[in-house]
């Protein structure tokens, strides 16, 4: 059965950094597509050996339980692909709960900051020794 998206996705380097912003409410096409394009931007070369990711879910509606799992693989992914460190921001109450189970195993496998915005994300990357500009 096809179906389509739900929910949105961009992806940029900005510096060291790979910004993601989602937006809308996630299905797991959403999750398996902003895997599918992080890959191809690694293929295309990475900034440095190590480097950061920013998620900034300001405009996130939250995800299936499938799309989590799924969104779960590309972060494994990212890590294997030499993620260091990485900053959500989770402006909403309701989404630092549902998130708070993958923050919690996100920062076993690479350094942790939750941001209260934008600019405080991209200076605690740059705390982590990263080019965020």
């Amino acid at each position: 059965m096809k179906y389509a998206q739900h929910g949105e996705f961009s992806l940029h380097w900005q510096g060291d950094v790979l910004v993601a912003r989602y937006t809308g409410t996630w299905n797991e096409l959403a999750s398996t597509n902003l895997h599918a394009t992080a890959k191809q931007m690694w293929a295309a070369g990475l900034p440095a050996p190590a480097w950061g990711l920013l998620s900034d879910v300001r405009e996130w509606g939250g995800g299936t339980p499938q799309a989590l799992e799924l969104w779960w693989e590309f972060f494994e992914d990212c890590v294997q692909h030499g993620l260091l460190a990485v900053s959500d921001v989770v402006p909403s109450p309701m989404l630092k709960l549902v998130l708070s189970p993958l923050a919690k195993r996100a920062s076993a496998l690479a350094h942790y900051h939750r941001g209260d915005n934008i600019e405080d994300a991209l200076q605690w990357l740059a705390s982590q020794g990263l080019r965020t500009g």
